[in-house]
């Protein structure tokens, strides 16, 4: 694989501007880190790259061919790890791996022995039988992780991927991410988090639906929700996006001698 997935004055309009004029090639065996405020188009601009949604202008494209089809569904090359798990509840950890496996033709028994092997790949090998419900958020993003993986997809598109890990685990997904971009792949990574910026080959920062122009360096780590931006603190962030919709944040306490940084530190410089 040598395909580069092409993003080309993709704009996309709902009730608003999601998305205004943004061109990116993100480059095959490279992991590219997608950073900028909460409701900034992060999750939009993934959904356009991997085929969910039309853009209202622009195109993405892989390999040459338009990355929409016109239903929705992602190309058969295409893997999502979704910031909301998107795993069925009613299945087993291993059955929620395994069924990714099945609908791209892999054999049940193959499919199952090969989701145990993406399940042991994130240390949750254990864990196979147990129920969706019965998992604590950190294993239900790792199951997503592997079911993602398991595929061996040529674009791997992850929406914050880390945000329920601990630091020991962050690294272990990043070293997951890394072979999959060793392999050949896109890996694109929509994330707050500033050691996951730091792990990848390129960083791209979108604000209000476009591509910044970085005239002054950008400090990732200021992207942290704001429940978790106190600045001596070092729990890695976790918060739910949602694209559409903002919901108002309660006020930040700060302890003595704290101070917080606001989203509007990010904001393009105003044009003259």
């Amino acid at each position: 694989m040598s395909s580069d997935l092409r993003i080309s004055g993709v704009t996309y309009v709902l009730s608003r501007t999601l998305l205004d004029d943004i061109h990116i090639d993100f480059r095959a065996g490279e992991v590219t880190a997608l950073s900028g405020p909460s409701g900034s188009g992060k999750t939009t601009l993934l959904s356009v790259a991997g085929g969910l949604i039309e853009p209202t202008r622009g195109s993405a494209s892989y390999d040459g061919r338009p990355m929409w089809q016109g239903t929705g569904d992602p190309r058969p090359e295409v893997a999502f790890v979704l910031q909301v798990y998107g795993l069925v509840p009613i299945l087993s950890a291993r059955e929620n791996v395994s069924v990714a496996l099945r609908a791209r033709g892999v054999r049940p028994a193959e499919a199952d022995e090969r989701a145990e092997a993406a399940l042991a790949r994130f240390h949750i090998a254990d864990l196979g039988d147990r129920q969706v419900e019965e998992l604590s958020g950190g294993q239900m993003q790792r199951v997503a992780l592997a079911r993602g993986l398991c595929v061996g997809s040529e674009v791997l598109l992850a929406d914050e991927p880390t945000s329920e890990l601990d630091e020991g685990n962050r690294g272990l997904v990043l070293a997951e991410l890394r072979k999959e971009a060793e392999r050949g792949a896109v890996v694109v990574v929509a994330t707050h988090d500033p050691a996951v910026v730091d792990a990848c080959d390129r960083h791209y920062v979108i604000d209000e639906g476009r591509l910044t122009d970085h005239v002054a360096p950008v400090d990732a780590s200021q992207f942290a929700h704001p429940e978790r931006r106190l600045i001596e603190e070092a729990a890695p962030p976790h918060f739910e996006e949602d694209e559409e919709v903002r919901v108002e944040q309660p006020a930040v306490r700060t302890a003595p001698g704290q101070r917080t940084v606001d989203d509007a530190a990010f904001r393009r410089p105003t044009d003259a």
